[in-house]
């Protein structure tokens, strides 16, 4: 599953999931693009603006690692943190709370959890992550055992109810970079994992400015 283009001559260290080209007639349309080299970008869109980043909604430009290496850096950082930002913008946690929820709002959670086919479920310590549906719901099995529940059987539960059941160790590793563009919030990882291997609606139309994002990397280096 591909999540955005890169237009480059030169090879790129990203991951799978950016589908790499040479040109724009090999793009995937409908998917965030980032062009890399100043030539490129000057033969095909000559009015652009030098200053900014964007060329148009949903495609972005910046120099080669040979023009200048510390904005070709910084802008693929940037645009790659877009990418992966964007996937979950729209996806809604719910954090199952008996303390907090009334039973009717309870039964209405469970219901729409087993409602949902294809869940992909992720166990980190004691909170287990479920995502569906464009829902990521989450359970904290040391509060489940604090007011009374048996974690084992509600941990038994829902991997019987979930095709796919993620254990942490090996496949935190595997996402380690990915989670890390998200700022390091865990709880997205079943969320990635199916988007590599399910279909899921990639397009990525909001802009962050990359200013922002500079002010946000910086911040959160400091935290």
């Amino acid at each position: 599953m591909k999540v955005a283009n890169i237009v480059s001559n030169n090879s790129i260290n990203v991951s799978e999931e950016f589908n790499v080209v040479k040109s724009m007639d090999e793009i995937i349309h409908g998917l965030p693009t980032l062009i890399i080299g100043f030539d490129y970008v000057n033969k095909h869109y000559p009015d652009f603006n030098i200053l900014d980043i964007e060329l148009k909604p949903n495609l972005y430009w910046t120099v080669k690692k040979t023009e200048r290496r510390d904005k070709h850096a910084e802008d693929l950082s940037w645009f790659i943190n877009k990418v992966y930002n964007d996937l979950t913008k729209d996806i809604k946690y719910i954090f199952i709370d008996p303390l907090q929820y009334k039973s009717k709002s309870l039964l209405k959670i469970i219901r729409k959890l087993y409602s949902i086919k294809n869940l992909v479920t992720f166990v980190n310590d004691d909170m287990i992550y479920i995502y569906g549906d464009k829902f990521i719901f989450g359970v904290d099995l040391k509060l489940m055992s604090y007011i009374g529940f048996d974690k084992h059987k509600i941990k038994s539960k829902i991997k019987s109810k979930s095709p796919v059941f993620l254990e942490e160790n090996e496949i935190l590793i595997e996402y380690k970079n990915y989670i890390e563009e998200l700022g390091y919030q865990i709880k997205f990882l079943p969320y990635l994992y199916s988007i590599r291997n399910e279909q899921n609606n990639t397009s990525s139309n909001l802009y962050i400015s990359r200013e922002s994002w500079m002010v946000f990397k910086l911040f959160r280096n400091q935290i």
